[in-house]
């Protein structure tokens, strides 16, 4: 099998960063100069794109389990993501308030089980600071409140 062929199965599980996939290739005995060449068609044919990593790392990490902006950076910074597209991608995802649910809902989550006092610590611990909390406590009582008036 060739890298060019092993990359595109695993791309097709999820999206890789370079970093990742010449760490897979590499580990799977294929020689620099394969990896180099199957890596230049990926990026050629837009197959490896960081931008996509990134935007697709930040969506899992919210859903799971919501972190801040500094902490998904130093992630997407591991992972080999460039500081530059790490950046802009957090910026958009911040700017449309794609973090604001999921950090209200595992607000609501860790609240039921420990406390309001322990939510806050442990959202503030993973990165996010006093006003998103703030902002995605607003919306998250609003949503409550809405949904109970259609209840009844």
């Amino acid at each position: 099998m060739e890298a060019y062929d092993k990359a595109i199965k695993l791309l097709a599980t999820r999206e890789h960063t370079e970093k990742e996939m010449r760490a897979k290739l590499k580990q799977k005995g294929f020689s620099n100069a394969d990896i180099d060449s199957a890596i230049a068609r990926l990026i050629a044919e837009n197959s490896l794109s960081e931008r996509r990593f990134a935007e697709s790392f930040i969506r899992s990490r919210l859903r799971k389990s919501p972190e801040g902006k500094a902490l998904l950076r130093l992630r997407l910074k591991d992972k080999g993501t460039p500081a530059s597209i790490a950046d802009e991608v957090l910026s958009e995802a911040w700017e449309s308030g794609m973090y604001l649910k999921p950090l209200a809902m595992y607000y609501s989550s860790i609240e039921r089980k420990k406390g309001e006092e322990s939510a806050r610590i442990t959202l503030l611990r993973k990165g996010f600071t006093e006003r998103e909390l703030k902002e995605a406590l607003s919306l998250y009582f609003t949503v409550s409140e809405s949904e109970s008036i259609d209840i009844e």
